[in-house]
């Protein structure tokens, strides 16, 4: 940690590190998840512009059967409000929740693909006439996604964005949340929570379960205490304060001409507290004033992972779109060590007579996404 006594015991870590982050965010960018050496690494527009080709080619093309058809209507909807969203604010005020769970992967490859629409509206207009031709294939109520406002400035170099990290995070989530972060140029602040002090996690067992060889996903001997005063509680609520403080210093070293006023989160009607939110929905009950903003709030799980193992989304070398891989293994909603179990409704024997687990995608009811939860 850096030795700035302002900084609480909490202060938010940006890719790693615990001073204030570059606008650019280039320099934190490692090339672990690009092929080549980091000079070939792609610029976040580049990435964008990729991003924005395969989601088009996914909204293109001629739906093979009514999931295909109103997966494209979920992506038509969430591509709306995010550009809405670039519309009412500054990408500047905008960031970003981040997990590296499937819901919030989903949020930000649209994100990335609207980035481009919005800075790029030629690109957008493109799509649209693309889109005009197929467009009586495809079973849908909603029009296509409204022309994005003229851009307000050249194409930015990095994404502001925030993961509230759990007390006991898996070794996998934490991996994936970094190489994806710079994959995809976040501008990522790391704030650890620590909701309940002095307790220890509970006992992390799959009595039956015993996976060979020993997976990243599988718990350490023992999980990590959060930096500073382990008996302070800090909330998801606190983590959120804190980044909003952070993030309008007046004396951070970052240009910020607006601070952060509206934050994407990738929330679900299913999760907890999710039944009764809307696109837009202010803080309340206390905490720090920002707009939320949850373009899949009305995504069912088999349309999340519909969506991310699409062919058209596939990688160049025909490998699905990469997600965190305790997903493959089992886990259908993940949290820390202490409260993150797979899923049992996935619990099969193999010819062995050994017990496994089926990967997340083969889940499709969402009332059963949540049984591997504490």
């Amino acid at each position: 940690m850096s030795d700035d006594a302002s900084l609480p015991p909490n202060a938010p870590m940006i890719n790693g590190h615990d001073s204030p982050p570059q606008i650019d965010g280039e320099e934190d960018a490692s090339p672990s998840s690009i092929t080549g050496p980091a000079s070939v690494q792609p610029s976040l527009e580049a990435v964008c512009a990729d991003l924005h080709a395969r989601v088009t080619a996914f909204l293109n093309k001629t739906p093979g059967s009514d999931s295909t058809g109103k997966v494209q209507e979920q992506v038509r909807i969430s591509i709306s409000v995010i550009e809405k969203a670039l519309t009412d604010y500054e990408f500047s005020s905008l960031s970003l929740s981040y997990n590296g769970g499937k819901d919030c992967l989903v949020l930000l490859i649209l994100y990335l693909y609207s980035l481009y629409s919005h800075f790029r509206p030629s690109a957008k207009l493109a799509a649209a006439a693309s889109s005009t031709s197929s467009s009586n294939h495809n079973m849908t109520t909603t029009s296509n996604p409204p022309p994005p406002s003229s851009p307000s400035g050249p194409f930015p170099t990095s994404i502001p964005a925030i993961y509230a990290q759990s007390p006991d995070p898996f070794p996998a989530m934490d991996n994936f949340v970094t190489t994806s972060s710079q994959r995809y140029h976040l501008d990522l602040c790391t704030i650890r929570t620590n909701p309940r002090p002095g307790q220890h996690s509970h006992t992390h067992e799959h009595r039956s379960l015993k996976p060979s060889p020993l997976s990243n996903s599988d718990p350490p001997t023992r999980p990590e205490t959060p930096p500073g005063d382990a008996s302070k509680r800090i909330t998801i609520r606190d983590a959120f304060a804190t980044y909003l403080s952070h993030t309008s210093n007046a004396t951070s070293t970052r240009p910020l001409p607006n601070k952060i006023r509206a934050i994407f989160v990738g929330t679900r009607r299913t999760d907890p507290h999710g039944e009764n939110l809307t696109h837009f929905d202010r803080t309340d009950h206390g905490w720090p004033d920002f707009m939320r903003i949850h373009p899949v709030i009305d995504w069912r799980l088999s349309e999340i992972w519909l969506f991310l193992r699409a062919d058209e989304l596939k990688e160049a070398d025909g490998k699905p779109l990469e997600y965190c891989e305790m997903y493959d293994e089992g886990y259908t909603s993940l949290g820390g060590v202490g409260d993150t179990v797979r899923n049992p409704r996935l619990r099969y024997v193999d010819e062995d007579g050994r017990e496994r687990y089926r990967p997340a995608y083969q889940l499709t009811e969402d009332g059963d996404e949540r049984l591997g939860r504490g």
